[in-house]
């Protein structure tokens, strides 16, 4: 347990850390580039989402979880990544100005062969990556990520300075993935030079096959929505779309990840050990939502200042899309660790399956609102159905393999919703009462007016309501640190 925690704190470390870089570089290019020039970058990366599905072929997840893993498992995965890199390389670059016809714009076919260089460098990131993860060497890892995506953040400011519009963010990936490789390679214990092979090729073929199939459907979903919108709507929707969104992610993709990276690992320990995974992931959903929910909550209410805080005015429109994604990301706050599970005890079946229903669902719902409504916030609500319809079929996926105790599960979230309901009244009467029309600083000040009410609303409710989290022990000693006593 104690080395868990200790991966989450260097694990969420580094995510609190990439998302401050990300903010600045979306609030920065978000006034450097216009909305259709983000879009041309958001779409080509949506065109080659399948691509970067297959180049991982879940090797990564292969070299993590295999029991015994020798020298020659190592070189086979090398080996793998590589032809899978190249081969993608070749394709995406070949086929680029298909894309350039179909949207009928030629600079999307310089961004994706731009774009298209990093199948020929992820390979050597990702096998030093999962090493380092294998051998939970987290600090490492966090040391790499965040001054990989420094490096990126530089390389694509700089560029978008000099005028060169989406493919500036495109040669900021390069520039932060060959940084990775060569410090990942560095972070290794070992640090020997591996030469690639194929000895091995059954044994990953079998594991990939599963994983990828997961992730191909996975991708083509979360994909769809910018794929359908940049042909329907253009360039512009989609970038509105994905800026909303992405307030969501900050917490969605970005927390849950770092999270996510960690208790895969600890379920597994724990079915390994045959202690309760069940016992360990509500506990972890009551942690996890007594910070989402109140989250999505502020992020709902102060959407209109969020999104002009950071982005500026003439992203207005995304803001009132806002709440219907932050309706999403606390639905999916409940159900974000269920396939973990599931995959840890070694049903990557039900994975699988779960999967190709759920994706399959949200892809099509998304593209025949696109097509019959044409309209921003009738996808965002299709997008919020897909997450809450999810919700009951996800348990039924894990009481197939892991029971769930509801009135645990129940209570847990009870003590969640308390919390979030008390630390948003005080935010919620504050923004209630100040005028529409503001200035940038007034508008400032207003948001850290309402987080400051919000964080210390929600202090006040965690030890009034004795939520569980309360009781964990990283959180007492903090307490204890602040003398804060309940």
């Amino acid at each position: 347990m104690n080395s868990t925690r200790g991966g989450l704190f260097f694990s969420l470390s580094e995510r609190y850390l990439l998302i401050a870089i990300q903010l600045a570089s979306g609030m920065i290019l978000a006034r450097l580039l216009t909305p259709e020039e983000i879009g041309i970058y958001s779409v080509s990366l949506a065109v080659i989402g399948v691509a970067q599905v297959l180049r991982d072929f879940g090797i990564g997840s292969f070299i993590i979880q295999a029991q015994h893993l020798s020298e020659r498992h190592i070189r086979t995965a090398f080996g793998f990544s590589l032809l899978l890199g190249a081969t993608l390389f070749l394709t995406i670059f070949s086929l680029a100005p298909i894309a350039g016809v179909f949207y009928d714009d030629d600079r999307i076919v310089h961004t994706m062969r731009i774009s298209s260089i990093n199948f020929l460098i992820l390979p050597f990131c990702s096998i030093s990556i999962s090493l380092l993860r294998r051998n939970m060497l987290f600090k490492r890892l966090a040391l790499v990520a965040v001054i990989s995506s420094l490096i990126g953040f530089i390389v694509g400011v700089s560029l978008a300075l000099k005028g060169f519009g989406p493919n500036s963010m495109a040669l900021g990936a390069v520039a932060s993935n060959t940084t990775t490789g060569i410090l990942a390679w560095l972070a290794r214990t070992d640090r020997k030079l591996l030469m690639p092979g194929l000895s091995e090729w059954r044994e990953i073929l079998k594991f990939g096959s599963q994983s990828s199939l997961a992730g191909l459907v996975s991708s083509v979903s979360m994909d769809i929505n910018d794929l359908a919108l940049g042909r329907i709507l253009g360039f512009a929707p989609v970038a509105m779309l994905s800026r909303a969104q992405g307030i969501m992610n900050l917490f969605h993709r970005d927390i849950m990840a770092a999270i996510r990276g960690v208790m895969f690992p600890s379920f597994a320990k724990s079915h390994r050990e045959e202690s309760s995974v069940d016992a360990e992931y509500i506990k972890s959903v009551t942690n996890i939502t007594a910070f989402a929910w109140p989250f999505y909550a502020f992020a709902a209410l102060y959407a209109d200042e969020i999104i002009r805080l950071m982005f500026g005015t003439q992203w207005n429109e995304a803001a009132h899309l806002v709440p219907w994604f932050c309706l999403a990301g606390a639905f999916a706050s409940t159900w974000n660790l269920i396939l973990n599970a599931v995959m840890a005890v070694g049903r990557i079946d039900l994975y699988t399956k779960a999967e190709l229903v759920i994706q399959p669902l949200r892809a099509t719902l998304m593209v025949v609102v696109a097509v019959v409504f044409e309209s921003l916030t009738a996808c965002a609500i299709a997008f919020f159905l897909v997450y809450a319809m999810s919700t009951p079929f996800l348990y039924w996926v894990k009481g197939k393999c892991i029971p769930t105790n509801y009135t645990s599960l129940r209570s847990g979230l009870v003590a969640s919703a308390s919390l979030t309901l008390t630390s948003m009244a005080l935010p919620a009467l504050l923004i209630s009462q100040v005028p529409e029309q503001r200035e940038l600083t007034e508008t400032a000040l207003l948001v850290c007016a309402g987080g400051a009410l919000a964080g210390l609303s929600w202090l006040f409710a965690l030890l009034t309501f004795n939520h569980p989290l309360k009781f964990d022990p990283i959180v007492r000693r903090t307490l204890a640190s602040f003398h804060i006593h309940k």
